[in-house]
């Protein structure tokens, strides 16, 4: 397999991310958020942004850290997955 000219492109792949799981995917590589948080960053309905962010812990790229003083869950980038 050749390399990718981008690293990125590469682990996209190798995970089946979609365009919009890789827009969601990108403020976790930051630090921790919550749903919420990327909706208002996005501008987005929660809800919609939701399912992404399961899709992504079901394809353990988010894990969940912790919950928020309201009771949301707090997700962060599972950074195993950049040892593979």
């Amino acid at each position: 397999m050749p390399k990718s000219l981008i690293p990125g492109l590469e682990f996209a792949k190798k995970h089946s991310l979609t365009p919009k799981e890789i827009i969601v995917l990108i403020p976790f590589l930051n630090g921790p958020h919550t749903t919420a948080d990327i909706a208002d960053k996005f501008g987005v309905p929660k809800n919609p942004l939701h399912h992404d962010v399961m899709r992504l812990k079901l394809k353990h790229l988010l894990i969940l850290k912790d919950k928020d003083k309201t009771g949301n869950n707090i997700y962060e980038f599972n950074k195993e997955q950049l040892k593979k």
